[in-house]
């Protein structure tokens, strides 16, 4: 699992979802598996499951749009076919990019995009408001609670 996996997998667990990460799906005939999903998060108040694929690669905006179809090509169905509880919808979520694109950007596939800052803004706004002095991010979240202590200890000087 790289970096920005870890984080938003940590990000989404803290937040109260039932998280998996690396799931591989559509074992092959001769061995092998048809993909692997990085993130997936499960709301169980709202029954909601989020399919997040992770990249902080300098490809173009075409090649990126193929590449996350590929990635998010599974139906409703192929999605139940994976996990065996109930859900009401699936939200398929790319983090992606050090900026937004110029123009929109449509991955197709209802992929929502969200560029790497906006993650790491959230993040850090709600870090923000979570003294560590008095309630410090649990130690299961190695990566939040580095960024709550930097965001209250580090500042500018």
């Amino acid at each position: 699992m790289n970096f920005l996996e870890q984080l938003v997998a940590e990000w989404y667990a803290y937040q109260g979802n039932f998280v998996r990460t690396n799931i591989r799906f559509g074992k092959g005939l001769r061995g092998g598996w048809e993909g692997e999903m990085d993130v997936v998060a499960f709301d169980p108040k709202e029954k909601i499951l989020v399919h997040l694929e992770t990249s902080g690669d300098a490809y173009s905006w075409p090649q990126r749009r193929k590449r996350f179809q590929k990635k998010f090509r599974m139906d409703i169905e192929g999605y139940r076919s994976v996990f065996d509880f109930e859900f009401k919808k699936v939200i398929k979520r790319a983090i992606v990019s050090f900026s937004r694109p110029r123009r929109p950007i449509d991955f197709g596939d209802d992929i929502e995009l969200v560029p790497i800052p906006e993650i790491m803004t959230d993040i850090t706004d709600e870090m923000r408001r979570v003294n560590p002095a008095t309630t410090a991010i649990p130690e299961r979240y190695p990566l939040l609670r580095a960024i709550q202590f930097a965001v209250w200890f580090g500042g500018s000087k």
